[in-house]
């Protein structure tokens, strides 16, 4: 049963049908989208290793994603944040009874009258005055993360630009030994023409043709190998990219001199990784979150304040006086308001305050850890980066040397050949032996390249010196 107590009488008749109409105005902000995630690839002749990190940084799926996750945690932030503001609610709502025979104790009957439908509608107001924190440390937790989610998004940056980078020069390496056996292709066709005719003059026996053109076969063999490695690596660098279609033809440069592999000591470049590398400052940014969640945690059982105030309206529809028709007929609205304090004190939870004290502080232990291995893991990237980048020094200026010498082997080999003073299977193995030796000498190079990589990587200034390569 619905009673509205009025606060005057006026001696009339008269049947009300009274419709309560709320507006609730609101406006949600709406992040406007990102640019096309998947655009027409570009149609390129030939794409240079700075183009192939360009297009990766606006197009890899990674990045992208790491770029919402940052807007996720914006979002975090902001209602956390709300919950430190005012905040109010408009409602309305509407009631049928029918219990039109209890009377409230001790009042007059002539002020009392019935509805069978009520109409009600009001505005509350709810301000958090204090709760020791809790609410901010919960905010600076939210902010915490959105610090450490930008310098990850840094920390993937660099690593798509490695991943590209490393990859565009493996693609090239497989292009510097397909060249380097179609050389030797080339060479031993020229050999085996002059083989052929010197076998047709009786001055060579016809097996030595055969056994060149089963070493043909076998760089035949080899060639289509490092295709196929080739499309595979092709195929790889188009997907951490995040184009779509078939990449323009790579073009590079190897450089003629090699740069110095640094100046700095070890422990001058470990000390460089432990200050620049983002994914370590991300790192340290949780560890402030978790112990803010924890702070958090620990005020959740302590009293929370709270100023409330409301208005409220109410009707109803066919009022009628308990004192009968001859009564006086009543108002068929009322409004009324109210203030004060709330203070909230958590007496019993089942446990579910210290269940939440217990997270957050294991979340906070497991940060420190995370950041402890993470410190130990960019000592020895760094450690083990700058000694492949010296051994790959190494293995280019003693390939270069090898190179020079099975050059001159071969010359010397054909020259007996041709004289008639040695046989063809010393020729081969020294077109062998110049092939093997040009490979390696490619590979090097390119593992010059991307031993500086790597090592520019654990320092965490890849995004700096990839254009120097």
């Amino acid at each position: 049963m619905k009673k509205l107590i009025s606060k005057t009488a006026e001696p009339k008749k008269r049947h009300v049908w009274t419709v309560l109409l709320i507006f609730l105005l609101s406006a949600a902000a709406i992040p406007a989208s990102g640019a096309d995630t998947s655009p027409a690839p570009e149609t390129a002749t030939e794409m240079t290793i700075e183009q192939a990190i360009d297009y990766a940084m606006k197009h890899n799926p990674d990045l992208q994603s790491a770029r919402f996750e940052t807007v996720r945690r914006e979002g975090a932030a902001q209602t956390a944040r709300a919950a430190l503001l005012p905040q109010v609610d408009v409602f309305g709502d509407t009631s049928h009874a029918g219990h039109d025979h209890a009377y409230p104790p001790a009042t007059a009957p002539q002020v009392i009258r019935f509805s069978d439908t009520l109409f009600s509608a009001g505005a509350e107001l709810k301000v958090l005055v204090w709760d020791f924190e809790k609410t901010s440390s919960e905010l600076a937790a939210a902010r915490e993360r959105i610090v450490s989610s930008q310098f990850i998004q840094d920390r993937q940056k660099q690593q798509v630009a490695y991943d590209v980078a490393s990859l565009y020069l493996k693609a090239l390496t497989y292009d510097d030994l397909m060249e380097a056996a179609q050389s030797t292709r080339k060479s031993l066709q020229a050999v085996m023409t002059q083989t052929q005719e010197l076998a047709d003059a009786g001055r060579a026996v016809p097996a030595d043709v055969l056994k060149i053109s089963a070493r043909l076969a076998q760089i035949e063999s080899d060639l289509a190998t490092l295709e196929a490695g080739r499309r595979v690596t092709v195929n790889q660098l188009a997907a951490d990219m995040g184009y779509e279609g078939d990449l323009p033809p790579l073009v590079y440069a190897v450089p003629e001199k090699i740069l110095p592999v640094v100046s700095e000591s070890v422990p001058e470049l470990v000390q460089e990784a432990m200050t620049n590398r983002p994914d370590l400052v991300s790192q340290q940014h949780e560890i402030q979150a978790a112990q803010s969640q924890k702070t958090a945690a620990h005020r959740s059982r302590w009293p929370r304040i709270e100023l409330r105030g409301g208005v409220y309206e109410y009707a109803g529809s066919n009022p009628s006086s308990s004192a009968g028709p001859q009564a006086a007929s009543p108002d068929t609205t009322a409004d009324d308001w109210g203030i004060g304090l709330r203070v909230t004190f958590p007496l019993f939870d089942a446990g579910l305050r210290t269940g939440q004290i217990a997270s957050a502080t294991a979340q906070a232990e497991l940060a420190k850890t995370a950041e402890r291995k993470l410190r130990l893991n960019i000592e020895k990237e760094v450690k083990s980066a700058l000694a492949e980048l010296e051994s790959a020094g190494k293995r280019v200026e003693a390939t270069r040397q090898s190179v020079v010498q099975a050059k001159e082997v071969l010359r010397n080999e054909r020259l007996k050949y041709e004289a008639g003073r040695s046989v063809i299977n010393f020729v081969l193995d020294a077109e062998a032996a110049l092939l093997t030796n040009q490979s390696l000498l490619k590979q090097a190079q390119r593992s010059v390249s991307i031993a500086r990589l790597i090592l520019d990587l654990s320092l965490g200034r890849v995004h700096q010196e990839w254009k120097s390569l």
